[in-house]
């Protein structure tokens, strides 16, 4: 379905769920409709838009609990890696999907663990899940603000030991 015959249903949704904003329609239009795009290959129904879709909207999401104790939970390393990150990510110039992901691969490689434990870490910190579009582009699209605040937030999902 073209980008623009799909909007009207997706914003209905969105409206009845709480995450619809009139700024979608306005300033973050091109935004919006990037992040419909991205996502919407994944999704089967109007309704995933804001189930499955809710992290790109809202900070109000919940984690799957398959991917938490897979990547968030398996290493208690990441209690201290996912905030040093966030703070990597924050300094980026440019909040870029290459840039994302060069930052995230010398961190990795600095750190001497694998990319996987921290791409699989961020992806669900920053959606909750295990599934999605590739993450430097989902991070990007969610935002910096977003990424840093709930990679810091992660610290108090982890526990210490």
């Amino acid at each position: 379905m073209p980008l623009e015959d799909l909007f009207p249903f997706v914003k209905e949704e969105m409206q009845r769920e709480g995450l619809w904003r009139n700024s979608f329609e306005s300033s973050d239009r091109q935004w919006f409709m990037r992040t419909i795009d991205l996502i919407r290959a994944r999704f089967l129904t109007i309704k995933d838009f804001s189930t499955k879709g809710r992290c790109y909207f809202s900070d109000d999401f919940d984690f799957d609990a398959k991917a938490l104790t897979k990547n968030l939970l398996k290493d208690k390393r990441l209690r201290y890696f996912l905030p040093d990150l966030a703070l990597a990510l924050e300094r980026l110039e440019s909040f870029s999907a290459p840039s994302i992901e060069k930052v995230i691969r010398a961190y990795a490689e600095e750190q001497e663990v694998s990319a996987g434990l921290l791409i699989n870490a961020a992806r669900t910190a920053v959606s909750g899940t295990s599934v999605g579009p590739g993450l430097f582009e989902m991070l990007e699209v969610i935002g910096r603000d977003s990424v840093v605040r709930r990679l810091r937030k992660a610290e108090e999902i982890i526990p210490e030991s």
